[in-house]
């Protein structure tokens, strides 16, 4: 089979390499699609991964080709995303199902060989079935969907509530579709125009995020999903007194609030949310099982958010593609099946 495999940063090459054993209790799945992450981009290019080497790719969906067990044959023909932690299962978040924030995890993708291949052996309890009317690349934004509904749901949206979404990549784009469809009145803000298009493109009113500068408190809730020092001043002085922010974009940087801005947080009372991952088999809410059931639904135009489509043969240009901030994107992606793409 073919992989991608990360010898160094920005040595990556294209090989072959035998399809492994199955483990107990683990399925064979032949690799549909896997979306290229902008944490893809910094593994490859800037801060590696946590061995070497690693094949990358942990946003990914397939089809169930073999199995190690009964368990799994039942299982064969059946198309299905990937959850693409590992968790240790013996910390306090996993003995609370609460595996998203394991202490002790492994990944796909960073600390496992991942999804940028024709096959990867993954264990059944990491499945996420996925309805047969549901296209492979659009199982494939499995993975951050569920991250963006995760985030979502903190942020309490209700009917008619004016909500902000700031940041134009994949998950920002994703819960603004979410936001919408659970009833809000959703705008999306970015640094430029040209970023804004594909939101445009959604349906969504947008704005240019330096406009949230001027301190007009006019939003129930805003999300926060750059990560960025200015991003989250912008977030604290847009949402209204009892509004919510919700901390979505991983930091680029330390975080330093003038103390004009952190008083609005304690004088308008505002709820400050944070999220991580996604909730999988939880106790009472698996995002994973509610994204592949609004997936079959088709409710939510997933298919728009995939800019461009790659074979892994493609592998340069895709990684030029991704790396071009001049471009306006939302998700590339690896698309194994369709030699065509």
């Amino acid at each position: 089979m073919k992989i991608l495999n990360l010898h160094g940063v920005g040595d990556i090459r294209l090989e072959e390499r035998e399809i492994g054993e199955m483990a107990p209790g683990e399925v064979l799945l032949k690799i549909g699609a896997c979306g290229i992450c902008s944490s893809d981009e910094a593994r490859i290019f800037e801060t590696g991964t946590y061995h070497f080497p690693t094949v990358p790719g942990h946003e990914f969906a397939g089809t169930i080709v073999d199995a190690a067990d009964d368990e799994g044959k039942k299982l064969i023909g059946r198309k299905a995303s990937v959850f693409p932690m590992l968790p240790c299962m013996e910390c306090d978040s996993c003995k609370k199902r609460q595996y998203e924030t394991c202490s002790n995890y492994k990944y796909f993708g960073s600390r496992n060989d991942g999804a940028f291949a024709e096959y990867l052996s993954v264990p059944v309890w990491n499945l996420n079935l996925i309805e047969d009317n549901v296209d492979i690349r659009v199982a494939a934004l499995s993975e951050p969907a569920a991250v963006s509904l995760h985030a979502t749901k903190k942020g309490r949206i209700k009917s008619g509530d004016d909500v902000a979404v700031i940041g134009t990549g994949a998950i920002g784009l994703m819960i603004a579709c979410f936001a919408r469809n659970m009833g809000g009145n959703v705008t999306v803000f970015g640094r430029r125009e040209s970023s804004l298009a594909p939101a445009r493109d959604l349906g969504f009113a947008t704005g240019d995020s330096s406009s949230l500068e001027q301190g007009d408190p006019s939003f129930d809730c805003v999300f926060e999903a750059v990560g960025t020092n200015q991003a989250m001043t912008q977030a604290i002085l847009a949402t209204r007194a009892g509004g919510t922010i919700v901390a979505v974009g991983n930091p680029h940087g330390d975080f330093a609030l003038s103390k004009d801005v952190y008083w609005k947080i304690l004088r308008r009372q505002l709820d400050m949310v944070g999220t991580w991952n996604s909730s999988f088999k939880g106790e009472t809410e698996d995002d994973w099982k509610d994204v592949a059931v609004l997936m079959a639904e088709g409710d939510i135009p997933f298919d728009k958010l995939i800019t461009k489509t790659f074979s892994l043969d493609e592998y340069k240009e895709a990684f030029d593609f991704l790396r071009d901030k001049s471009v306006s994107k939302s998700r590339g992606m690896f698309v194994m099946d369709d030699p065509a793409c």
